[in-house]
């Protein structure tokens, strides 16, 4: 009799243990992803160039050579940035600058060349995504994806 209840309760730790270890190897939540592109037009403007004050967020630019483009993001995430001009070696330049709702600086990429990248984690809520024409062609690409749960 008392080998009967030590097996079944053997039995029973034995299939908690098993139903512990499957909660525990739960896959973790799906990351979802939300991507998008589109065109950018803007005039270059070759002072900054020359005053020495380039990636200064594009604040002090002509408005003509600044895009600003508002995106809502569905939660907080990753966000990649990539802003391709279509010449982006040859003395082209463009920069790349995210801030937040308040216009506050997030990340930037503002590189000698008209191929800027930006990577940025912990992002949530209404961003701006600032591209600066200042000597590159009048038109680049730019391509997001955010990265979310």
């Amino acid at each position: 009799m008392r080998r009967r209840i030590v097996l079944c309760a053997t039995a029973a730790v034995a299939a908690m243990a098993v139903a512990g270890a499957s909660t525990a190897l739960a896959a973790p939540a799906k990351l979802k992803v939300k991507k998008g592109s589109y065109t950018v037009t803007a005039v270059p403007d070759p002072t900054m160039e020359a005053t020495g004050l380039a990636g200064m967020q594009c604040f002090d630019i002509d408005p003509a050579s600044v895009n600003n483009h508002l995106m809502k993001l569905p939660g907080k995430g990753t966000l990649k940035i990539v802003l391709d001009s279509p010449d982006p070696v040859h003395k082209m330049d463009w920069d790349l600058h995210l801030l937040d709702a308040h216009g506050n600086f997030i990340a930037s990429s503002d590189g000698p060349t008209a191929h800027e990248e930006i990577d940025a984690t912990g992002v949530k809520g209404t961003v701006t995504i600032r591209s600066c024409n200042l000597m590159g062609e009048p038109t680049a690409n730019v391509s997001w994806v955010f990265t979310y749960r």
